[in-house]
């Protein structure tokens, strides 16, 4: 499996949601705090498998299951 890592702002309920729908799949994950100067600072939370792009915004166990399909890129 490519390595996971969840793009996170401060206050941020859907980031919190997504990292329940990760907890609950037993996903290893790092996560990465944005400041107000990056890309994804408005997008998040964003979920990246080996450095692509797989989900962003609302991010619940479907949406996690469907972003970590072995079949999907």
């Amino acid at each position: 499996m490519n390595e996971l890592v969840l793009f996170t702002s401060e206050n941020c309920g859907l980031c919190d949601r997504a990292k329940s729908a990760l907890a609950r799949a037993g996903a290893v994950y790092e996560e990465m705090l944005v400041g107000d100067d990056h890309d994804y600072r408005f997008r998040t939370p964003v979920l990246e498998v080996g450095g692509s792009v797989v989900a962003e915004g609302i991010i619940g166990d479907l949406e996690l299951r469907k972003a970590l399909r072995p079949d999907s890129t």
